[in-house]
């Protein structure tokens, strides 16, 4: 049991980090590849190849469709033999791959539409605690990334896109928040072999801390919390809380009992 909560609090930990650091930087990295081509055709027109137009104009294209769907995901291909700057990645996304909402509603219109269990919000949350931000992590990653490379050759394209209908999350969170006080409602995928279920796992942010004293700053913000931890329907569930939380390890059991979306 020790181990299995020790495995919960490093993923509950990890999904944490990479949605409050690196969720930014990837959509970022995403964007940044079709804006330089922009920026540049705005610049410097006359400076474009052939290859930066034909990218410009796919670019366009996408960019019409999503807005009569903003809610759709794109992977694009463009060989380097188009680029005038080699070291750019020659396949990215385009769209809401890893959207985030501010309101639970748009959150839950989305979320609905997943083949998977989701976190939705509790029936006896608090008083006092509002939705304030949520986050949904695609499965789209490197593997699709290198597929889309080795589709586009065998077609022999040197632009290619296509839309992806994504049905299942990686991770999804939801923070509450109550002026000082913090809930999160997250899922995670989990491999076959970790998916039977299991009964709820309760530790307190101080036994997190006599665990594992010796983390760096920035992990212990968002690792030392009150956190419970199950698996359900397939998929790993949590709640986390902040330590000064008033939360008891039975009012959090209750939430957990309504919170999961079948």
């Amino acid at each position: 049991m020790k181990m299995t909560m020790k495995l919960a609090v490093a993923t509950i930990s990890g999904v944490l980090l990479f949605c409050s650091m690196n969720l930014a930087a990837e959509a970022a990295s995403s964007r940044v590849v079709r804006d330089v081509t922009l920026k540049t055709a705005a610049a410097e027109p006359k400076a474009m190849s052939e290859g930066e137009k034909l990218e410009k104009a796919e670019q366009e294209r996408i960019d019409k469709l999503l807005e009569k769907n903003p809610d759709d995901t794109y992977i694009i291909y463009v060989s380097k033999e188009l680029k005038k700057n080699k070291n750019e990645q020659e396949v990215y996304f385009m769209g809401n791959f890893n959207p985030r909402f501010d309101t639970y509603e748009a959150y839950y219109k989305f979320a609905s539409k997943l083949k998977e269990a989701v976190p939705q919000r509790p029936a006896d949350l608090p008083k006092g605690y509002t939705l304030a931000e949520a986050i949904i992590i695609s499965p789209l990653g490197p593997k699709d990334l290198v597929a889309m490379k080795a589709e586009a050759k065998k077609l022999g394209k040197q632009i290619h896109s296509k839309k992806i209908n994504w049905t299942k999350s990686d991770f999804i969170v939801l923070t509450y928040t109550n002026g000082k006080n913090e809930i999160k409602l997250s899922s995670g995928a989990l491999k076959e072999k970790d998916k039977k279920e299991k009964n709820y796992v309760y530790k307190s942010a101080k036994d997190i801390e006599k665990e594992n004293p010796n983390l760096a700053p920035a992990i212990k913000k968002i690792t030392y919390k009150n956190q419970i931890s199950w698996n359900e329907s397939g998929k790993g569930f949590w709640i986390s809380t902040n330590p000064e939380n008033p939360l008891t390890k039975e009012d959090m059991i209750k939430l957990a009992k309504t919170m999961v979306k079948k």
